[in-house]
């Protein structure tokens, strides 16, 4: 039967291909979009953090005074709470030129060194391995009584414990967001595609009946877009049509035109040449036995690319009660187990032809035993073809003769004596529709013949 592990991989439909393409895309999308908005929420945080770092500046610097000798002091209380709370996370630093205040929070807590900095002066740093903590430092400048400058540098340090609390915040509310906005749009997208694709399911379905019989062209209205396919399509399938009509037209008229000069020379014949008469009437019968012959092997091997269905157990019930009747005599059984709804999608009398020829010859030279199997190539892909199995009691082929008569090139007499099933019609089918044939041992005793024809 050929190569039967012959393995074909199932194509990703069209809807699928878009739907992974919408979701990669998508997700990319929002994964850039959440990262962007990620990266934006950081500068604004540390931007806030920053200005409400200036503003205990100046808190702190409204609650600092400097004595005549330059000597520093601040209220216990300058304003924000957190800074008399120990271990509150906030702390405030004054330095002066003769003594610096701490704030109550830093208690328990080792600060890192304080540098000064020039009066005016801004300082704003994140935490980095020497300093852990986020830093903001103002320089300013006291006036004393006797008019000297006193510079005093103000620093508040932070931890990054309420940045990463408000981080983490953030991006639960952002993933929740991008997650529940991803899932919209896949359901949108699955919207989208199905209302999109709709008009190319409908060319399948129509597509489908005229494979079926029920249609004979693709009517009705389609997308703009899909008007030009539409159009190539029917234009294909009226010519195909056309030339299967012109071809049979053909074929007709040639047997007619054959018919009626060979009629001619018959009735012409001169009645005193008896023997030579005989002679000329045998040739001339001969050759319209090949004129017919030839001529149903050419219509058996034209073959229609949007072929009916034929359903194959209803034809070959056909032929088993019509070789029941002919072998009535001889014949002990004849099973004939046909796959349901097994459809052929090609001519019915290439069907009839080739069931035909294999079930006579296993009734001709088998020993009243007969079966026939019928299945598709893949049942998952029903136009792909069928498989015929005739098995038979006989003595059965010599595997030198199935081989000499299988050979490329070699062709069978069907009105010759010997194991002559129609060989030379079956080759011309299952040629005609790229299939194969191989001869075995049957396990009923005689021959097995399998034949697989392809139609798609």
């Amino acid at each position: 039967m050929g190569n039967s592990g012959e393995h074909r991989s199932t194509p990703v439909s069209l809807r699928w291909r878009l739907i992974v393409l919408a979701i990669l895309v998508m997700t990319v999308s929002l994964g850039l979009v959440g990262l962007a908005l990620d990266s934006a929420f950081s500068k604004s945080s540390e931007a806030g953090l920053k200005a409400r770092m200036e503003s205990l500046v100046y808190l702190v610097l409204a609650a600092t005074e400097v004595a005549d000798g330059g000597v520093l002091s601040v209220e216990d209380d300058p304003g924000d709470p957190r800074l008399g709370q120990p271990g509150s996370g906030i702390y405030a630093h004054v330095q002066g030129e003769q003594n610096f205040w701490t704030s109550p929070s830093v208690l328990g807590i080792a600060l890192p060194p304080m540098p000064t900095t020039e009066p005016g002066s801004k300082q704003f740093l994140t935490p980095d391995n020497n300093i852990g903590f986020y830093t903001f430092r103002y320089g300013v400048a006291f006036e004393l009584p006797d008019g000297r400058l006193l510079p005093v540098t103000v620093t508040i340090l932070t931890t990054s414990q309420e940045l990463q609390q408000e981080t983490r915040a953030f991006r639960a509310g952002l993933s929740r967001s991008l997650g529940t906005a991803g899932v919209i749009l896949v359901l949108a997208q699955l919207l989208f595609l199905t209302l999109g694709l709709r008009p190319l399911r409908r060319i399948t379905r129509d597509i489908a009946g005229i494979e079926s019989g029920k249609l004979q062209r693709l009517e009705g209205s389609y997308p703009q877009e899909l008007e030009p396919l539409i159009r190539s399509l029917n234009n294909l399938l009226d010519t195909e049509k056309a030339n299967q009509a012109r071809y049979s037209n053909a074929l007709d008229s040639l047997a007619h035109s054959l018919k009626t000069p060979l009629s001619v020379i018959r009735t012409s014949l001169p009645a005193n040449t008896a023997e030579k008469t005989e002679a000329i009437d045998n040739a001339i019968s001969d050759m319209q036995h090949l004129i017919a012959t030839r001529l149903q092997r050419a219509a058996a091997s034209t073959r229609r690319t949007m072929a009916q269905a034929v359903d194959v157990e209803i034809q070959v019930q056909r032929l088993v009660k019509s070789l029941q009747r002919v072998y009535s005599q001889d014949l002990i059984s004849m099973d004939a187990n046909v796959e349901p709804g097994l459809a052929f999608y090609g001519e019915q009398r290439d069907m009839l032809e080739l069931a035909g020829n294999l079930l006579d010859n296993a009734c001709k030279y088998g020993n009243g035993r007969v079966r026939l199997v019928a299945q598709p190539l893949d049942a998952a892909h029903p136009r792909a073809g069928i498989c015929l199995q005739v098995d038979d009691d006989g003595p059965g082929i010599a595997s030198g003769e199935s081989e000499r008569l299988l050979r490329r090139g070699v062709r069978g007499d069907e009105r010759a004596d010997g194991h002559g099933f129609g060989l030379a019609i079956v080759l011309e089918i299952v040629s005609a529709y790229n299939g194969d044939i191989t001869i075995d041992q049957s396990d009923l005793g005689g021959a097995c013949v399998r034949v697989r024809l392809k139609t798609h």
